[in-house]
């Protein structure tokens, strides 16, 4: 009864409305809903165990942030690292002002202008990018930062961003770029595709691990982080580029939103040769058949709001309802 006491005492204003709530419609509760009640105001209360977060980890989208909570549980891991993921694609869209309110604002209306979405993932999305640069901001001086990145635009703009975010702190930053590190830790025959991974998601939770363990973790030196901070804060400053590509090495910046339709093109023709006929097919098939063959890491909405683009162009013909990939079909105009 002490412990109920003193777990009321210390609930917060909207958790003792919502109690008071509870107990108000439910006026007639018998023994059991009441010890009920009691349990969840002492879950309320209840303090988690606390983390000696020594390294915070960023990553750049939900499948790699995946992958290495996984990597790091049930290790000693899991109490001395904390993950950040932020969960977009930063191949393409604004990316002005993304570490503030109006700019996270501004590049979630460009999305919502742009993809079908079915429910509230957009709307999550911008959630999770407010608390994913918040916590860039507040993280500690006395933690290291590991960022995870590959050899794709995504993930490489990730970096300098993040790194921009970054610019007044004194952190020791290290980068674990798993293309590299893939290439350097292993042989063949693991090295069976030159140009594997295309992106930190492709990675097992198992690989994460091992390139953490094993990958020698290089600081950032102060004037290349200096270099890949002023590229960030000019993406930062700028609305006019909308699509990135990674070539030669180097993230290569477009003002065109259509600089992937003449390969979507390129692929629906290719289908079209290997079947032997013209017809309709699957938006679906199109479009992984795009993202499979595609250097550039771009994600399937992206792909899907271009060909809808074509469609309105009339380069495609389409039947169905337009509203998501599986409800609707398409052929090249000029395949009738």
């Amino acid at each position: 009864m002490n412990q109920l006491k003193q777990a009321i005492k210390e609930l917060n204003e909207a958790d003792a409305k919502s109690m008071l709530f509870l107990l108000l419609v439910n006026s007639s509760l018998n023994e059991e809903k009441l010890q009920d009640v009691r349990q969840s105001i002492l879950k309320l209360v209840e303090k988690p165990k606390t983390k000696n977060v020594q390294t915070m980890h960023i990553v750049f989208g939900d499948s790699p942030g995946g992958s290495l909570k996984a990597a790091f549980r049930n290790t000693d891991y899991d109490q001395t690292e904390d993950i950040i993921n932020l969960p977009t694609n930063f191949s393409i869209g604004p990316l002005k002002g993304l570490h503030n309110i109006s700019g996270i604002e501004a590049r979630f209306e460009w999305f919502q202008e742009r993809y079908n979405s079915e429910d509230d993932g957009l709307q999550l999305y911008r959630s999770l990018m407010f608390e994913a640069v918040e916590k860039i901001k507040d993280i500690p001086p006395h933690q290291d930062i590991v960022i995870w990145t590959c050899q794709n635009a995504h993930e490489q703009t990730g970096l300098r961003l993040v790194l921009a975010m970054l610019e007044n702190k004194l952190n020791r930053v290290c980068v674990i770029d798993t293309f590299l590190a893939f290439h350097e830790i292993y042989t063949l025959p693991q090295l069976i595709e030159d140009n594997y991974p295309r992106s930190s998601g492709e990675v097992s939770s198992e690989n994460l691990l091992c390139f953490y363990e094993q990958y020698k973790l290089r600081p950032l030196q102060q004037e290349k982080r200096q270099i890949l901070c002023a590229e960030g804060l000019r993406m930062l400053a700028d609305d006019n580029y909308l699509t990135r590509s990674w070539q030669h090495h180097e993230l290569w910046q477009n003002i065109n939103e259509d600089c992937d339709d003449a390969f979507i093109i390129a692929c629906a023709k290719r289908l079209e040769k290997e079947d032997g006929n013209k017809k309709f097919r699957k938006s679906a098939r199109l479009i992984g058949e795009v993202i499979g063959h595609m250097e550039q890491y771009r994600g399937d909405e992206w792909i899907e709001y271009r060909l809808r683009s074509l469609i309105e162009q009339g380069v495609f013909m389409y039947k169905g309802d337009l509203k998501a990939m599986r409800y609707y079909e398409v052929q090249l105009q000029d395949a009738t």
